[in-house]
């Protein structure tokens, strides 16, 4: 009986196969034509790429093909082959999504420029936007603003690989990386864990968005003493979910994550994103919480960071009202410590563009994000902008330059506390797939005004770190605490930042309070960037029955500079300690002019100097008497000590750089003053190119420069006089940098027109949707929904009917429903309509008290084709909106 039915399922399943009529040309064209629209690219090339097997000779194939591979990471640099078989062929009377078209539009220029600029091939992008010029209608300032933006970002592109930066870019390998997307690294002060975003096949629920990629899931991997990544692991389930979780910052002392969620659902996989946090004590995460205020809404937050001292929130939002796509904005906590209202960053960070991937650096000096304006050579760039204090605002946009940016997306981008490595993620060659996490080292960047406290208990042979153990940091001077830490049980380890010229004393305690160990730091303001390590071993719990440490000591750090000018280490350097009994002890400098860890002894007095480069500098008296618990002393020492002794606050010298034509201020000119002793100091101009309030050596000669850009100023000499004449020297240097001041352009006036613009906030009788690509489910959850939802509940209490009308749209963007775009208006109100019904029905609401009235149209300006480039214009016309009376 068995063999019987296999028989019969068998002949069946050869009958339908042979009435299965193959798929033709036609059909993959159009499939993937109708996907494209759909906002579906992945599924739209695999279509396109089977009908290029069937016919490869079509120039329109190939400009689908390659129009395709543009967007997607793992195929970008492939485009051009395409494209530039699409362009051989190319008709003005181009019909669109027609399978029979052989030619390809006028647009295939566009994007072949597109392709070849990705490639580094800037000079024939430029010739490829040109030619596409000769289709554009003077008119259509749409596809002009366009042409304009891609021309002006060659030319950018050119002239910035042209002079790469010295850096050091490196894959942080396989343990991090994989063939999946991973993006979004954050990581500790002392960059010992790293926390990022991954869509790889073990994501939580195993679930896939409707273009194939995983969901994101959140994942961390902890470096070993060794300096090696350990295979990354989920967060937390607390943080992970069946949804898309995704790593946003995390604050220096590692404790506070900052989380995207996608509150969609699988229909809806870009949903409406918002901003959350999480805390570690030590042992997990906790479940998310929400900031308040105005930062999420029902548009899209995607990405934000907090100030080192956790009282500026800066975040990414598509609200209206800003200048244009995605922008910055910031909230203060106030004094009650809820958060203001969201206010825009303004136009010099934000532009008619996408800006996204905010960070803070520790210092609150500098700000880090990406954008693709104006100032991108390609994609997504990594900007960085700088603190004019007097103005307590960021200036000064600059591009971090090439090969950190590429012709690519590049962006969520952070640094190191000493700002010489940054982290970010790139799709760059020769990856292990699509996105990867990256590495830069910068030997020439600037070292930031800070100190990082780098510390770790080291539980007994044998036992595990207790998982109640906290550290309580505390000004000394004022007794405000700074910071509660937990160290990680992972590894022990824990970090903060301490701003220099204060004390600090540390409370290593039990939660219940009991404290087994205390200790003071003295962070000193001689040196601009400072890391103090601390190791703390324990006593075997299991022999003294509670948290006890080895032993508790005073510890000597030292950093041995050139002079108080030139804060330059001297590598190697002798350091000689003497106690006053006579005992001496030597110790050799490292190459960063630093020896730590000399253990001293209390109740001690101590002197210490140290030799290099033929000279003995003067002698410094240590103390220890007095001291009842362990401290960390830090002692700078410097070679040459005179100059020290002979700078006055009474001899200042103010700096302005500018340029020699446009008298334009040069910020981030380099600056050097050198005395007739050859002690040399150097610094930066601010924002408006000026440095105020160097301190003099009296009755010295001085020669100071200013260079910018590759230009060099002309050397200025002056001679100071007396201490007693209180007087403030002002010089005037002129560079001839790169002085490349852009017309007013359409980004300028925009961002203008926007400024008066705010959110559109909806009463609780009024109900939109906007159908964008990618987003085509109504969120249930969302705040305004609901509270449309239960407004018509309260309203069914005082009426006897509630009039519920709704509006319904389509664009002009040809749609596959049957009975094209007025159809598909139609159905979209009906859908509404239904929801609406379910919904009050799940309350209790007695359908007879609802009456609905539908009308629906199609709108907008007519398809032409530019998907890619025009889906916002068309998305205007793709909407319901309800209203209950």
């Amino acid at each position: 009986m068995k063999f019987f039915y296999s028989l019969i399922f068998l002949a069946l399943t050869l009958t339908l196969s042979a009435q299965t009529k193959p798929a033709s040309y036609k059909d993959y064209f159009l499939e993937g034509s109708y996907q494209l629209l759909e906002g579906d690219e992945i599924k739209a090339e695999q279509n396109f790429e089977l009908a290029y097997l069937l016919d490869s000779t079509s120039s329109n194939i190939n400009y689908m093909v390659g129009v395709c591979y543009l967007e997607n990471p793992l195929k970008k640099t492939k485009a051009e082959a395409y494209l530039a078989e699409a362009v051989k062929h190319v008709s003005i009377n181009y019909k669109t999504d027609d399978a029979s078209e052989k030619d390809a539009p006028p647009l295939a220029h566009y994007f072949y420029g597109e392709a070849l600029h990705v490639n580094y091939k800037f000079d024939e992008a430029l010739a490829s936007y040109e030619k596409f010029r000769q289709f554009v209608d003077p008119k259509d300032k749409e596809f002009l603003k366009m042409l304009e933006k891609g021309i002006s970002t060659a030319k950018l592109a050119k002239e910035t690989a042209d002079r790469p930066l010295n850096v050091l870019v490196t894959n942080l390998g396989d343990s991090i990386n994989s063939p999946f997307p991973e993006y979004s690294a954050v990581l500790s002060a002392d960059e010992r864990m790293i926390i990022y975003t991954t869509k790889r096949n073990t994501t939580t629920g195993g679930m896939k968005t409707e273009n194939g990629y995983y969901f994101e899931d959140i994942v961390v991997s902890y470096k070993d003493d060794n300096g090696i990544w350990g295979r990354p692991t989920g967060l937390s389930h607390n943080v992970n979910t069946f949804g898309h979780e995704a790593s946003i910052n995390l604050t220096p002392d590692g404790q506070t994550l900052i989380v995207y969620r996608n509150d969609g659902n699988s229909k809806n996989p870009e949903g409406d994103g918002n901003i959350y946090y999480t805390t570690f004590d030590g042992k997990d995460w906790s479940f998310l919480k929400e900031f308040g205020s105005d930062v999420n809404t029902p548009f899209q937050e995607s990405h934000a960071c907090l100030s080192a001292d956790g009282n500026v929130l800066f975040f990414s939002s598509e609200r209206p009202g800003g200048f244009g796509g995605k922008d910055i904005y910031r909230c203060i906590k106030l004094p009650n410590q809820k958060w203001s209202k969201a206010l825009n960053m303004g136009p010099i960070i934000n532009t008619e563009f996408d800006e996204d991937g905010g960070f803070i650096h520790p210092d609150g000096q500098t700000f880090f994000f990406a954008s693709n304006g104006p100032k991108s050579i390609g994609g997504y760039d990594i900007m960085f902008a700088t603190l004019n204090t007097e103005e307590n605002r960021f200036t000064n946009v600059t591009n971090i330059g090439y090969p950190i940016n590429t012709t690519e997306d590049d962006l969520f981008y952070v640094t190191s506390p000493d700002g010489k490595r940054g982290y970010f993620s790139s799709a760059k060659p020769g990856g292990y797939g699509d996105k990867d996490i990256y590495m830069i080292s910068m030997a020439e960047a600037k070292e930031t005004f800070l100190a990082l406290f780098k510390g770790q208990l080291i539980p007994a042979e044998g036992e595990s770190l207790p998982d109640n153990i906290q550290i309580i940091v505390t000004d000394k001077q004022t007794n405000e605490i700074i910071g509660t830490y937990r160290p990680k049980l992972v590894n022990g380890t824990f970090s903060t930042i301490l701003p220099p010229g204060k004390e600090y004393n540390f409370s290593y305690q039990i939660e219940t309070g009991e404290e087994f160990y205390n200790e003071d730091v003295f962070v000193s303001n001689d040196v601009s960037y400072q890391e103090i390590k601390r190791e703390v071993s324990l006593e075997p719990v299991r022999l003294v029955g509670k948290v006890k440490v080895s032993s508790k000591s005073i510890v000597l750090n030292t950093i041995i500079l050139k002079d108080s000018r030139n804060k330059k280490p001297i590598p190697a350097a002798i350091v000689t300690l003497m106690e006053k009994d006579g005992a001496t002890q030597i110790f050799n400098a490292n190459e960063e002019g630093k020896y730590d860890g000399i253990i001293l002894q209390p109740e001690k007095v101590y002197t210490i100097f140290v030799e290099a480069e033929s000279k003995k500098s003067a002698t410094i008296e240590i103390t220890t008497v007095g001291i009842k618990s362990a401290k960390i002393i830090n002692q700078v020492i410097y070679l040459d000590g005179k100059a020290e002794k002979f700078t006055s606050k009474e001899l200042l010298l103010d700096i302005s750089v500018k340029h020699p034509k446009s008298k334009k201020p040069a910020p981030n000119a380099n600056i050097s003053l050198t005395d007739a002793d050859g002690v040399k100091y150097e610094t930066v101009t601010d924002a408006k190119g000026s440095v105020k309030g160097i301190e003099l050596t009296p009755k010295t000669k001085y020669f100071v420069v200013a260079y910018k850009d590759g230009f060099i100023s002309e050397v200025e000499t002056f001679s100071t006089g007396a201490i007693s004449e209180g007087k403030t020297y002002t010089k005037e240097l002129f560079v001839a940098f790169e002085d490349s001041v852009p017309p007013t352009s359409v980004a300028t006036k925009t961002a203008v027109s926007h400024t008066s613009e705010t959110i559109k906030v909806l009463p609780a009788t009024d109900y939109e949707f906007y159908y964008k690509y990618g987003r085509k489910v109504i969120n249930e959850s969302d705040e305004t929904w609901i509270n449309f939802i239960e407004n018509i509940v309260e309203l069914t209490k005082k009426r006897p009917v509630v009039a519920i009308t709704i509006k319904s749209s389509a664009s002009r963007v040809p749609s596959r429903a049957r009975g094209g775009n007025p159809a598909l208006a139609s159905v979209r109100g009906k859908n509404l309509e239904i929801l609406i019904r379910t919904s009050l029905e799940a309350k209790g609401i007695d359908k007879t008290k609802i009456k609905f009235v539908r009308t629906s149209s199609v709108g907008g300006p007519k398809y032409r084709g530019d998907w890619k480039v025009g889906r916002k214009k068309y998305e205007k016309y793709q909407y319901v909106k309800a209203r209950a009376k």
